[in-house]
């Protein structure tokens, strides 16, 4: 019965180690789609959000996917956090 338990303590710990990569990837990857958009625009990301939720910031796609990239951010990193919960 232990070795049973162990093996599936291990297949877990294994999944959310994987699940933690792909999560530090997507983070990652929003992180510098953000950094690039702040450098383009000449505006912090925080800055643009306020301006964008408010009407201030107009139509442009960047502008969307910005917007988006953004909340996409935060819920990965949310749900990495607890990944990380987990695994400890």
């Amino acid at each position: 019965m232990y070795k049973y338990f162990m093996q599936h303590t291990n297949e877990i710990k294994t999944s959310l180690k994987r699940e933690y990569d792909l999560y530090s990837n997507a983070v990652a990857f929003y992180k510098k789609a953000l950094q690039e958009l702040e450098e383009k625009y000449q505006l912090s990301t925080r800055t643009f959000l306020k301006r964008f939720e408010t009407g201030q910031m107009g139509d442009e796609a960047d502008y969307f996917d910005w917007y988006a990239f953004a909340k996409l951010l935060t819920r990965w990193r949310k749900t990495q956090s607890a990944i990380r919960s987990a695994m400890q």
